[in-house]
């Protein structure tokens, strides 16, 4: 087995592991949050098909989490006005306070990475993930 590889993988599922492990208090799933950071940072409108898109997940998968995110009053639909068989998905003010909650959670993970690498590395390393994303966007 090609060790660099072996190590990459190993040291790629621990940083996943350490980062997912942070204790959030949130009373939904990280994938859900991630829907609303979505959502959050959109330039564009959002359907359900783009959510699907981003997360890399099968659409009746979407469609089961948006309906979850939906009922508990995090997001809620607007008919498109471009296409009338679409909608598009917008937050509501519950959903962007539980972003307010977890934005702070998640900047005390990304500023003790940027103070331990330095500003220079820490934007690096986000350009390399960025790559590493698009790669393997592209591959699923």
């Amino acid at each position: 087995m090609n060790t660099s590889l072996y190590r990459a993988a190993s040291e790629i599922s621990l940083f996943c592991r350490l980062n997912l492990k942070q204790k959030i208090e949130i009373p939904i799933r990280h994938s859900e949050l991630g829907v609303l950071l979505f959502l959050y940072g959109a330039k564009e409108d959002v359907t359900p098909m783009a959510v699907s898109d981003f997360m890399g997940i099968s659409r009746p998968c979407a469609t089961v989490m948006l309906k979850r995110l939906e009922n508990d009053g995090y997001i809620f639909r607007q008919p498109s006005q471009h296409d009338k068989r679409s909608c598009n998905l917008l937050l509501t003010d519950k959903g962007c306070q539980i972003i307010s909650v977890a934005h702070q959670e998640y900047c005390k993970t990304m500023q003790l990475l940027e103070s331990g690498l330095g500003t220079e590395s820490f934007e690096h390393f986000l350009e390399l993930i960025e790559k590493s994303n698009q790669i393997l966007r592209q591959k699923s």
